[in-house]
């Protein structure tokens, strides 16, 4: 239940989970040192506690920063491989359309004509900023496969020649590709990486707050400047999970390059 109201927070809007975190980040900054404070009021810390409670905060702040640094790593990774693949389909697009055109005959033009939509549907999936629209483009995409197959069906044995062939193998490759796409899509980073991360954050960053109590020096202004930075960088792996929201998109140039070949050939 948790993880839905999350989700659907974060596909509202990034800019008010980011707000969340960094409220939920100062709570507990703010426990951490209300812990502190009534600690030293039944029994102050020595200067050797006060040295191991450094050691162990910087610890745990450690640990944290290299959970986060893996986990936009692998968020960015998963972006990567969305914008490789979106090249991948739209040269695999192309070098398909270019060898429908030296299909002789009626049953050239038909399988070229499905070639073009097929390419102006993955526009639309890699494009579209709403999830819902996914569904019918991907019913839509496979109709679509269906189609072209059982034309290249027909014409195989109609016209058993190279270029047949050669056509045959670049429609397999455009097929893969686009299966390909859909499964970058639909890739996040393990969900329960993000717990641990947010989780160990707020462990973290409370206890910061206890070791600035214990220290005798809080710092306002740079502690809220380490927390809006955290939020961040938690809003970054939002951002670059998410493929259809937020200001980290895949660019669809290449696909648009490639539709905008078919009328200029």
């Amino acid at each position: 239940m948790l993880e839905q109201a999350l989700n659907s927070l974060i596909d509202f809007s990034l800019v008010l989970f980011g707000a969340l975190v960094a409220a939920v980040l100062f709570a507990s900054n703010e426990i951490g040192y209300r812990i502190g404070v009534h600690r030293a009021q039944r029994r102050p810390a020595g200067e050797q506690e006060h040295i191991g409670i450094g050691t162990i905060t910087a610890g745990m702040l450690g640990l944290l920063a290299f959970t986060l640094s893996l986990t936009i790593n692998i968020a960015q990774n998963r972006y990567e491989v969305r914008r490789g693949l979106v090249l991948q389909e739209a040269n695999s697009v192309q070098a398909a359309w270019l060898r429908s055109k030296l299909i002789g005959g009626e049953r050239g033009p038909p399988v070229t004509a499905m070639i073009e939509e097929f390419a102006k549907v993955q526009l639309a999936y890699v494009s579209t900023d709403r999830s819902e629209d996914e569904a019918g483009l991907i019913a839509r995409k496979t109709a679509l496969e269906a189609q072209i197959w059982h034309a290249m069906q027909v014409l195989s044995r109609e016209q058993p020649t190279n270029a047949t062939s050669g056509l045959a193998l670049a429609l397999i490759e455009m097929f893969g590709a686009a299966r390909a796409e859909r499964f970058a899509f639909a890739s996040q980073v393990p969900a329960n990486m993000t717990w641990m991360l947010m989780a160990g954050s707020v462990l973290a960053i409370g206890a910061l707050g206890y070791h600035l109590r214990a220290s005798g020096s809080r710092h306002i202004v740079l502690t809220s400047l380490l927390l809006v930075m955290w939020a961040g960088g938690i809003v970054l792996i939002a951002d670059l999970n998410r493929p259809r929201i937020g200001a980290i998109r895949v660019d669809p140039a290449p696909l648009k390059w490639t539709i905008d070949d078919f009328s200029a050939m």
